[in-house]
């Protein structure tokens, strides 16, 4: 009776399995359609980089679109911009002015009188120039763009004044200063004014900057500028200038802090977004997870129904890896980019020009380098159908409530054959457990956002527990068997057993995957969140099926279990036992650490030049801790399960535990295709059973010189 509901459980589960599976089918045809990347240029950089070089702007930004680029992001002229620029313009912040000496000198008499019957405040901004030209153009500017009441106007002497008028939110200041005395003691803190946000305000856009990227082939990306207190008109003019230029919007990337139009005014933008089929970029977070916090910009992707693609700025740190990891060149660089378009999901590279080595200023310019790393870098992104060119947004996805509920169903009788399994509970009335499956249904449609989350983290955690259950069986008949095994046939039963442990895994993560199937995830605008803590509950559920099935040797009780682990407690440890668990304990440390890039646990450079190396020459790079420490663990776990050796057998176990979990943490980093999960766990089985079968190979004959010895001190 009780194989027979196994069998019936079994099967219910696959059923839910079939819904996961033409889920996760639909999610590839999505990814499919979004195949091409786009290199967009920062126009301030790349000035940069022609003014260190000895060639002019218009010359790279003619080769960059050689080499594959596509755009060229523009941002709105400032007050800052402009003066750094080298024209005629002088602008100050009136509380910073006041503290010239014969400050009254350089202005006229009547900006005098008004700052100093307080009509002009400390912190408004005085721009000024005796340029006619550049003073119609800011003022136009700031009438297109702002209310009338923000800013005034005077002509005195052939000299044009425009007061910006501010506020206290407006200074930006430096760090605080601590002043202290002769003997170290504090006296009082200092805090000086740095800047004005009204410095850095849109103002327009340079024709010049527009045409000459036109004029090299390159669509001319805009980058509007939001100042809060007055936003009701910024996205009318974000609108205008792209008519005025005769440019087709394709991507909005936010420049600064905010959305354009925050706060309140977010809805002009929305519709000139949704009209025009604007791809809203979000830039990932140097961390490599998530995005960078804009004010108003989740809601703004929401709104637009998720039409958004994430983008990659090369941070000044990734900029400095050139000739990194022993390469001739900027391959690190290249690398970089690659790894962000193919495995996170990356479709917009805000490309910035790379710097000579670490800790530099000085740009690279050598145009042949930059040709090399752009042919490379399309070479390798073409054998994953990946081209570059003008990228689109995502396509809103998500599944149904019911759909989730039919998964949801499956894990939870997973979870309680599981819990039946692990505790090894033969009780008859143990099977009505299996109708608490019923009412946990239910949560996805009463609470969704709960329920996706949870039960996609039970999965991970009970289909590794059902995996490391399984193998644990397998090898326990092994242990418990008195035939003699030959190597071959110990790599042969091995290897099905690494496969069927990892079918049951890859069964865990079909789930995950599934019940996270929404353009949220894929966008990473949320993520999956516990994937340490799903890594290490499986090394506790391991921890008591080993007491249960292979220390228990009183029954099947509770108690009996109970006794075990006193017992086991209470045991005298051998030395080299504390060692081999020391060392265990500090890789357990390293694994966990190693997962994400929030921690200083990071790869060593070797083997980071060994995954640069695999990556060159596979479509996907294994896991090292799977192919080079898991499944072979599970080789040397059958083979010390055949020579009776409880202690080794549990170890190799337990490290082969990790890749249980290690699999369906693959699949759960949401960001990465689908086919790139699975390349990357089919390819660490394939040198996993290599490496298995050779230490397997190795374990013989150290086992033979182990008892030739003992044979010698008898």
């Amino acid at each position: 009776m009780k194989l027979k509901v196994e069998k019936i459980v079994i099967i219910l589960i696959c059923l839910s399995l079939i819904i996961g599976l033409y889920t996760l089918y639909q999610r590839t045809e999505v990814e499919k359609q979004y195949k091409t990347a786009e290199i967009v240029l920062d126009y301030n950089e790349i000035k940069k980089l022609a003014d260190s070089s000895d060639e002019d702007l218009s010359y790279w930004f003619k080769k960059f679109k050689e080499f594959g680029a596509e755009s060229v992001s523009i941002q709105e002229e400032t007050i800052n911009l402009l003066i750094e620029a080298g024209y005629e313009l002088r602008a100050e912040i009136v509380s910073q002015l006041v503290k010239e000496y014969k400050w009254q000198d350089s202005y006229h008499e009547e900006i005098v009188s008004a700052i100093k019957e307080n009509e002009i405040k400390p912190v408004d901004l005085i721009i000024s120039t005796e340029d006619e030209e550049l003073y119609s153009y800011i003022v136009s500017g700031l009438e297109e763009r702002y209310a009338a009441e923000f800013h005034e106007r005077h002509i005195l002497d052939d000299v044009y004044y425009i007061v910006l008028k501010g506020t206290n939110d407006d200074i930006y200041y430096s760090e605080t200063d601590k002043i202290i005395n002769i003997d170290g003691k504090g006296v009082y803190e200092s805090v000086k004014v740095a800047d004005s946000r009204l410095m850095n305000i849109g103002i327009g856009y340079d024709p010049e900057k527009i045409s000459l990227a036109k004029e090299a082939g390159l669509d001319v990306v805009l980058r509007p500028i939001n100042f809060p207190t007055y936003n009701e008109k910024l996205a009318d003019a974000y609108k205008a200038a792209n008519e005025k230029y005769g440019l087709q919007p394709r991507i909005y990337i936010v420049h600064g802090k905010e959305v354009l139009g925050y706060p309140g005014n977010e809805a002009s933008l929305l519709k000139y977004i949704k009209d025009e089929n604007i791809a809203i970029a979000l830039i990932e977070s140097s961390t490599q997870r998530e995005h960078l916090e804009q004010e108003g910009l989740d809601n703004l992707v929401k709104d637009s129904g998720y039409q958004a693609l994430r983008a990659f700025t090369m941070w000044d740190y990734i900029r400095e890896r050139n000739k990194y990891y022993n390469y001739s060149g900027a391959e690190e660089i290249e690398n970089t980019m690659f790894r962000a378009i193919t495995e996170r999901n990356i479709r917009v590279i805000y490309f910035k020009p790379f710097f000579e080595k670490k800790d530099s200023t000085k740009f690279l310019t050598d145009v042949e380098e930059y040709e090399r790393t752009f042919s490379s870098l399309e070479n390798r992104l073409s054998k994953h159908n990946i081209a570059l060119g003008k990228t689109q947004p995502m396509k809103e996805f998500s599944i149904g409530s019911k759909r989730m509920a039919v998964m949801a169903f499956g894990i939870t009788l997973a979870a309680i054959m599981l819990f039946i399994k692990m505790f090894n509970i033969r009780h008859k009335y143990a099977n009505y457990l299996y109708f608490f499956s019923l009412p946990a249904a239910l949560i996805p449609i009463v609470m969704r956002s709960l329920g996706e989350k949870g039960f996609a983290f039970g999965a991970a955690v009970v289909f590794s527990g059902l995996a490391i259950y399984y193998f644990m069986i397998k090898i326990k008949d092994i242990y418990d068997s008195s035939d003699k095994y030959s190597n071959t046939y110990i790599m042969l039963r091995s290897t099905a057993i690494l496969i069927s442990s990892l079918v049951i895994s890859l069964a865990g993560a079909i789930f995950v995957v599934a019940m996270l199937a929404d353009v949220k995830y894929m966008l990473e605008m949320d993520i999956f969140r516990g994937v340490k803590f799903a890594q290490i509950l499986p090394f506790g559920i391991f921890m008591v099926m080993f007491i249960v099935y292979f220390m228990n040797k009183e029954d099947s009780s509770i108690k009996g279990v109970v006794n075990t682990t006193v017992g086991f407690l209470n045991k005298e440890v051998k030395i080299y036992y504390g060692i081999i668990v020391g060392i265990l304990g500090l890789v357990a440390y390293i694994y966990i650490s190693r997962t994400g890039h929030e921690t200083n646990v990071q790869p060593s450079n070797i083997e980071m030049i060994s995954r640069n190396f695999m990556e060159y020459v596979l479509i996907a790079r294994p896991r090292t801790k799977e192919f080079l420490v898991a499944f072979p663990a599970i080789f040397a776990a059958v083979f010390a399960a055949s020579k009776k050796s409880e202690f080794f057998t549990g170890i190799f176990m337990l490290v082969g535990a990790i890749g249980t979990s290690s699999v369906i943490n693959t699949f759960s980093h949401i960001r990465t295709p689908i086919y790139l999960s699975f390349a990357r766990t089919l390819i660490a089985l394939l040198f996993g059973i290599i490496l298995g079968c050779i230490l397997v190979i190795i374990s013989s004959i150290c086992y033979r010189i182990y008892m030739k010895v003992q044979e010698r001190l008898k």
